[in-house]
């Protein structure tokens, strides 16, 4: 579904990321990890085909984002779902409004497939009562969930989700997860996840893979994620400042 082949990247005000290399298969879920200025932030925009200045090779469906003018990454872009670190919600439309958003555009659904279809996403991640509230009105987890519906609203086959628990109530997100943990598990969507808390995605990521200084430090799945002696993963499940990180 996605490759990425020896790809290094490096800009003026962000951490570099050197010669990094994986293969997200279909139906699969990566999670990302590690502290902050350790390439961690680069994944997703690079990904999106946002960040192009890289070296190295990307690749969907196996062609390369290289080749892809400016139709063929936007139609990229339609296909894959990607959940922004910061959101990136319309601030002058209601929830309603920005989870159609996609539908209305980039759809062949009529008028009332997209009103049920927004129906049911507002219902199943507990939105019904802020639907016609605009972001700047929302509980920020709030916010997050009406990102997520937009996200997915088009059903996409790949799904990039950027840091999306940061500064979350982690009881007012529960249908969030949840949501996200069925995708995992019914292995009909790509997930590629960035965030600061693994742990979270224990139950159903199939890799786990840690970056420090935009190199992977550990690569494996869950349960060598759970067990290994790692010293980088060691000190970063236990917030300590000894072991090979530098404490910034």
């Amino acid at each position: 579904m996605l490759q990425f082949d020896d790809v290094s990247y490096t800009g003026e005000n962000t951490p570099p990321l050197i010669d990094v290399s994986f293969t997200l298969n279909a139906g699969e879920t990566f999670v990302f990890f590690g502290p902050e200025n350790s390439g961690l932030s680069l994944i997703c925009p690079l990904a999106a085909g946002i960040l192009t200045e890289y070296e190295g090779n990307i690749l969907y469906r196996n062609n390369s984002l290289r080749s892809f003018d400016y139709i063929a990454l936007h139609n990229y872009r339609k296909e894959i779902g990607y959940l922004q670190r910061f959101y990136g919600l319309i601030n002058n439309m209601s929830v309603e409004e920005n989870i159609a958003l996609p539908l209305k555009y980039h759809s062949t659904l009529s008028f009332g497939e997209i009103t049920e279809k927004v129906e049911t996403m507002l219902s199943e991640l507990n939105l019904t009562h802020c639907r016609n509230i605009r972001p700047v009105d929302l509980l920020r987890s709030e916010i997050l969930k009406t990102a997520y519906a937009r996200a997915i609203a088009l059903d996409p086959s790949m799904i990039l989700l950027e840091h999306a628990l940061e500064g979350q109530c982690l009881i007012n997100v529960q249908t969030y997860l949840e949501s996200l943990r069925k995708k995992a598990i019914d292995h009909n969507t790509s997930i590629l996840i960035t965030t600061f808390e693994p742990m979270r995605y224990l139950d159903y990521a199939d890799k786990f893979i840690m970056l420090y200084n935009g190199n992977i430090v550990f690569e494996g799945s869950g349960e060598q994620f759970a067990a290994t002696g790692n010293s980088y993963v060691v000190q970063y499940k236990n917030s300590s400042s000894h072991g090979p990180m530098r404490i910034l």
